[in-house]
């Protein structure tokens, strides 16, 4: 793998671009399905090889010259055969959006959760000249790099209006639904819980703080400090029953300031101190108390 880090962000019309790296890599057999943050947009290039890539549970094949971008949230996994293998480019991208304009010629880029299409040498050999300026940097390659960034976001969205036009659709962001909203909520009270704070989880969701508590009160009836705190208890039920971790270790994977604070919420959830759940966690679920429900993310 070869990758490149950007620090440097900046304005195109509405978005606020914060690049984060461009990559060059011989895929792996299998990446598993995974999602990013929906200010997230993944431009990828199949340079050759062959494999697949499946985008909410769809799958389409990848060849030399394919191009296709995954964006706002959007689960997707890739396959790739060891004998052939893809050897991709792929450029990753922060873009928030400042304002919300009926004639804005990047909304469409913005909106677009997944694209896919034949390169024919459009976006192919401005990633290229980002690894090569990056390869060999000069004293004003933090501006070629932001000129090649701007291009590669106005030739795509060019892409994206051009394929509109011909009656052919790309899928939509996704709708702001709790269908939308759970896999992002999931993930971050399952992946974060040991930091995550309110300004992320509003920040992962585009909404305000108060926008993200609503929306965790009409979902879940919960407050957030108590569906981090459901997070937490129901990762500390599964390390106290498949781990030798001491209460102390869970305490700190877990992200309390002491064990008396992690004990103390422990028994208030749970109804016992963590030692007396993992000697007779068998006892204690029936007397009512249990590990997380599905929606916590602490099942796995």
């Amino acid at each position: 793998m070869e990758t490149y880090e950007f620090s440097h962000a900046f304005s195109l019309g509405t978005l606020l671009v914060s690049p984060v790296h461009v990559r060059i890599e011989e895929l792996r057999p299998v990446i598993a399905a995974h999602r990013h943050s929906n200010t997230s947009y993944e431009i990828h290039y199949a340079a050759r090889g062959h494999g697949t890539v499946t985008v909410d549970g769809r799958t389409h094949a990848v060849d030399a010259d394919t191009l296709y971008v995954t964006a706002l949230g959007v689960e997707h996994a890739q396959v790739s055969p060891a004998e052939d293998p893809i050897e991709e480019y792929c450029l990753y991208l922060n873009c928030q959006r400042a304002a919300v304009r009926p004639d804005d010629p990047l909304a469409l880029f913005a909106d677009t959760a997944f694209w896919m299409g034949r390169d024919e040498g459009r976006v192919f050999p401005l990633l290229a000249r980002l690894i090569e300026e990056n390869r060999h940097p000069l004293p004003d390659t933090r501006y070629m790099n932001e000129t090649l960034l701007r291009q590669v976001i106005l030739t795509l969205a060019r892409m994206y209006r051009q394929r509109a036009a011909t009656g052919a659709t790309a899928s939509p962001a996704p709708a702001l639904t709790r269908a939308g909203f759970l896999p992002i909520l999931e993930d971050a009270f399952f992946y974060r819980h040991r930091d995550l704070t309110l300004t992320d989880l509003a920040e992962l969701l585009n909404l305000s703080t108060r926008q993200t508590q609503r929306l965790l009160q009409r979902h879940f009836g919960k407050t957030f400090s108590q569906k981090l705190t459901e997070a937490r208890m129901a990762a500390a039920s599964q390390y106290l029953l498949t781990t030798g971790l001491s209460v102390t270790e869970i305490s700190e994977r877990l992200g309390f300031s002491s064990i008396e604070h992690f004990s103390a919420a422990f028994r208030r959830a749970m109804g016992c101190s963590p030692r007396q759940y993992r000697t007779n966690p068998e006892r204690n679920t029936e007397r009512g108390v249990g590990t997380g429900s599905p929606e916590s993310g602490g099942g796995n």
